[in-house]
């Protein structure tokens, strides 16, 4: 008699962790820089880890990195995603407000592409050919106005003597 051993396909669970990295890498640095369309693409990295990770689980005792890292990448894609939407929409409303960048708030039509769109609007904007430098010091100014801003009531007060 002879024993016959049969391998079963246990899946890819090396591969689902580098995508479920891949995916919290994307989520956390390119979300704010390009919005939702870097948040699809981290949660997409992430069911393809969550899937490679349930393929290795069903055959074999290996596959839970790669079901968690895939989990954080989408939570991370969606929370990251939800947090630049809103990020976005308060600097468009600041810039607004303050009266320091006008540019900047009429350049921001889109807030669910990011700062991107900021850019990709200022480049398609034939009659202007400072665009960038006008966003720039746009751009400090409006820093300026937050730093002001943010500064303590007691800083700003007269002293009493």
């Amino acid at each position: 008699m002879s024993t016959v051993y049969v391998e079963r396909k246990a899946g890819h669970p090396v591969a689902g962790i580098i995508l479920g990295i891949l995916g919290i890498a994307v989520a956390l640095l390119m979300t704010l820089l390009f919005g939702v369309v870097a948040g699809a693409v981290a949660g997409f990295f992430g069911l393809l880890a969550v899937l490679l990770g349930f393929g290795a689980r069903r055959y074999s005792r290996r596959g839970i990195g790669a079901i968690i890292a895939g989990v954080l990448a989408i939570v991370l894609a969606f929370s990251m995603t939800i947090t630049s939407i809103d990020t976005i929409k308060n600097m468009r409303e600041t810039a607004a407000a303050s009266g320091v960048a006008p540019n900047f708030a009429k350049y921001m039509d889109n807030p669910y592409l990011g700062l991107s769109s900021v850019v990709l609007n200022a480049a398609n904007e034939q009659n202007n050919q400072d665009a960038f430098n006008t966003l720039q010091k746009e751009l400090d100014a409006l820093n300026k106005y937050m730093a002001n801003s943010d500064s303590p009531a007691a800083e700003n007060a007269p002293t009493a003597g």
